[in-house]
Protein backbone atom coordinates (compact mmCIF):
# COMPACT_ATOMS: atom_id res chain seq x y z
CA UNK A 1 0.00 0.00 0.00
CA UNK A 2 1.45 3.45 -1.12
CA UNK A 3 1.84 6.02 1.32
CA UNK A 4 -0.51 9.43 0.08
CA UNK A 5 -1.98 12.00 2.45
CA UNK A 6 -5.12 11.34 0.55
CA UNK A 7 -5.43 8.04 1.76
CA UNK A 8 -6.51 6.78 4.95
CA UNK A 9 -5.68 3.43 6.07
CA UNK A 10 -8.85 1.28 7.41
CA UNK A 11 -8.04 -0.55 10.56
CA UNK A 12 -9.08 -4.12 9.94
CA UNK A 13 -11.83 -5.91 11.70
CA UNK A 14 -12.03 -9.66 12.95
CA UNK A 15 -15.55 -11.91 12.90
CA UNK A 16 -13.77 -13.84 15.61
CA UNK A 17 -14.60 -11.72 19.04
CA UNK A 18 -11.05 -13.11 20.46
CA UNK A 19 -9.18 -11.52 18.02
CA UNK A 20 -11.30 -8.74 17.65
CA UNK A 21 -10.41 -8.20 21.84
CA UNK A 22 -6.85 -8.49 20.73
CA UNK A 23 -6.80 -6.16 18.29
CA UNK A 24 -8.65 -3.50 20.53
CA UNK A 25 -5.88 -3.92 23.13
CA UNK A 26 -3.04 -3.75 20.94
CA UNK A 27 -4.81 -0.33 19.30
CA UNK A 28 -4.73 1.36 22.74
CA UNK A 29 -2.33 3.83 23.38
CA UNK A 30 -0.96 2.67 26.79
CA UNK A 31 -0.31 -1.01 25.13
CA UNK A 32 3.28 -1.73 25.67
CA UNK A 33 4.57 -5.00 23.76
CA UNK A 34 7.32 -7.16 25.30
CA UNK A 35 9.51 -9.69 22.96
CA UNK A 36 11.77 -10.86 26.54
CA UNK A 37 14.01 -13.96 24.46
CA UNK A 38 14.02 -11.89 21.00
CA UNK A 39 12.03 -14.62 19.36
CA UNK A 40 9.03 -13.56 18.27
CA UNK A 41 6.66 -14.61 21.07
CA UNK A 42 4.93 -10.91 22.01
CA UNK A 43 3.24 -10.34 24.97
CA UNK A 44 0.93 -7.33 25.17
CA UNK A 45 0.89 -5.26 28.75
CA UNK A 46 -1.20 -2.59 29.96
CA UNK A 47 0.06 -1.24 33.34
CA UNK A 48 1.62 -4.18 35.08
CA UNK A 49 -1.39 -6.35 33.27
CA UNK A 50 -0.16 -9.08 30.55
CA UNK A 51 -3.50 -9.34 28.22
CA UNK A 52 -2.01 -11.49 25.77
CA UNK A 53 0.93 -13.15 23.80
CA UNK A 54 0.76 -14.04 20.18
CA UNK A 55 3.37 -16.30 18.17
CA UNK A 56 3.57 -16.61 14.35
CA UNK A 57 5.04 -20.06 13.23
CA UNK A 58 5.59 -20.65 9.35
CA UNK A 59 5.82 -24.83 9.77
CA UNK A 60 4.14 -26.26 7.58
CA UNK A 61 1.44 -23.41 6.36
CA UNK A 62 1.13 -20.31 8.74
CA UNK A 63 0.25 -20.97 12.29
CA UNK A 64 -0.71 -18.56 14.91
CA UNK A 65 -0.75 -19.24 19.28
CA UNK A 66 -2.54 -16.67 21.10
CA UNK A 67 -2.27 -17.11 24.54
CA UNK A 68 -4.74 -15.65 27.05
CA UNK A 69 -5.06 -16.41 31.08
CA UNK A 70 -2.70 -19.94 30.12
CA UNK A 71 -5.24 -20.67 27.77
CA UNK A 72 -4.08 -21.30 24.26
CA UNK A 73 -5.90 -20.70 21.51
CA UNK A 74 -4.46 -21.85 17.59
CA UNK A 75 -5.53 -20.62 14.42
CA UNK A 76 -4.66 -21.90 10.80
CA UNK A 77 -3.74 -20.35 7.85
CA UNK A 78 -3.23 -16.69 6.29
CA UNK A 79 -5.76 -14.87 8.21
CA UNK A 80 -5.63 -10.63 7.83
CA UNK A 81 -6.98 -9.93 10.92
CA UNK A 82 -4.54 -12.40 13.06
CA UNK A 83 -1.10 -11.09 10.48
CA UNK A 84 -2.66 -7.31 11.41
CA UNK A 85 -2.34 -8.36 15.29
CA UNK A 86 0.96 -9.65 14.85
CA UNK A 87 2.33 -6.83 12.84
CA UNK A 88 1.48 -4.50 15.37
CA UNK A 89 2.69 -6.43 17.88
CA UNK A 90 5.99 -6.48 16.16
CA UNK A 91 5.61 -2.42 15.27
CA UNK A 92 4.95 -1.36 19.00
CA UNK A 93 7.72 -3.45 20.06
CA UNK A 94 10.61 -2.75 17.09
CA UNK A 95 9.16 1.58 18.40
CA UNK A 96 9.69 0.84 21.70
CA UNK A 97 12.88 -0.67 21.22
CA UNK A 98 14.17 2.26 19.07
CA UNK A 99 12.78 4.36 22.09
CA UNK A 100 15.22 2.63 24.58
CA UNK A 101 18.31 3.07 22.37
CA UNK A 102 17.39 6.26 21.66
CA UNK A 103 17.06 7.00 25.49
CA UNK A 104 20.44 4.88 26.61
CA UNK A 105 22.15 7.43 23.55
CA UNK A 106 20.62 10.21 24.50
CA UNK A 107 22.03 8.91 28.36
CA UNK A 108 25.39 8.55 27.29
CA UNK A 109 25.54 11.73 25.19
CA UNK A 110 24.58 14.12 28.40
CA UNK A 111 27.06 12.02 30.28
CA UNK A 112 29.80 12.88 28.39
CA UNK A 113 28.60 16.61 28.45
CA UNK A 114 28.55 16.86 31.71
CA UNK A 115 32.01 15.45 32.32
CA UNK A 116 33.98 18.59 33.71
CA UNK A 117 37.64 19.25 32.63
CA UNK A 118 39.95 21.34 35.34
CA UNK A 119 41.38 24.46 34.49
CA UNK A 120 45.03 25.25 34.65
CA UNK A 121 44.02 27.05 37.88
CA UNK A 122 42.30 24.13 39.41
CA UNK A 123 45.84 22.07 38.34
CA UNK A 124 47.76 24.19 39.90
CA UNK A 125 45.87 23.94 43.22
CA UNK A 126 45.89 20.32 43.35
CA UNK A 127 49.51 20.18 42.03
CA UNK A 128 50.15 22.68 45.49
CA UNK A 129 48.03 20.15 47.71
CA UNK A 130 49.52 17.42 46.55
CA UNK A 131 53.08 18.93 47.26
CA UNK A 132 51.89 20.36 50.83
CA UNK A 133 50.53 17.04 51.51
CA UNK A 134 53.68 15.01 50.22
CA UNK A 135 56.02 17.74 52.70
CA UNK A 136 53.61 17.06 55.67
CA UNK A 137 54.24 13.09 55.13
CA UNK A 138 58.06 13.13 55.04
CA UNK A 139 57.53 15.49 58.35
CA UNK A 140 55.27 12.93 60.48
CA UNK A 141 57.78 10.29 59.16
CA UNK A 142 60.55 12.20 59.97
CA UNK A 143 58.93 13.03 63.99
CA UNK A 144 58.41 9.36 63.98
CA UNK A 145 61.80 8.20 63.23
CA UNK A 146 63.32 11.07 65.66
CA UNK A 147 61.09 10.30 68.11
CA UNK A 148 62.13 6.50 68.26
CA UNK A 149 65.40 7.16 68.27
CA UNK A 150 65.56 9.63 71.03
CA UNK A 151 63.99 6.39 72.72
CA UNK A 152 66.67 4.15 71.62
CA UNK A 153 69.53 6.37 73.15
CA UNK A 154 67.59 6.71 76.35
CA UNK A 155 67.86 2.47 76.68
CA UNK A 156 71.01 2.61 75.08
CA UNK A 157 72.47 5.46 78.03
CA UNK A 158 70.08 3.28 80.66
CA UNK A 159 72.33 0.16 79.32
CA UNK A 160 75.87 2.15 79.11
CA UNK A 161 74.77 3.13 82.91
CA UNK A 162 74.82 -1.19 84.07
CA UNK A 163 78.40 -1.92 82.45
CA UNK A 164 81.57 -1.61 84.16
CA UNK A 165 83.85 1.16 84.19
CA UNK A 166 86.53 0.27 81.56
CA UNK A 167 83.97 0.10 79.15
CA UNK A 168 83.28 3.83 79.44
CA UNK A 169 87.21 4.59 79.04
CA UNK A 170 87.47 2.46 75.64
CA UNK A 171 84.64 3.70 74.35
CA UNK A 172 86.01 7.13 75.11
CA UNK A 173 89.16 6.26 73.47
CA UNK A 174 88.09 4.82 70.59
CA UNK A 175 85.66 7.98 69.75
CA UNK A 176 88.88 10.38 70.25
CA UNK A 177 90.24 7.84 67.54
CA UNK A 178 87.66 8.46 65.20
CA UNK A 179 87.61 11.98 65.77
CA UNK A 180 91.48 12.12 64.97
CA UNK A 181 91.11 10.40 61.94
CA UNK A 182 88.46 12.11 61.21
CA UNK A 183 90.62 15.42 60.92
CA UNK A 184 93.20 13.67 59.67
CA UNK A 185 91.17 12.86 56.25
CA UNK A 186 89.90 16.73 56.17
CA UNK A 187 93.43 17.89 56.26
CA UNK A 188 94.89 15.71 52.94
CA UNK A 189 92.17 16.86 50.94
Amino acid sequence: MANNDNFEKKEIQSDDPIIQKCLDIIRDKRARVEDLCDNGIYSVYIGRKKYFSIQKWYALGTKYDIDINYQTYKFYGDRPDLEELYMLCNFKYANKSQERKQKALDFLRTEEQCKKHLTSGQQIGIAFMLWGLSIIAVGVIGYINNKKTQRVNKQVEAYEKTLPAEYLEYKQAVEHYRDSLMHAKDRSK
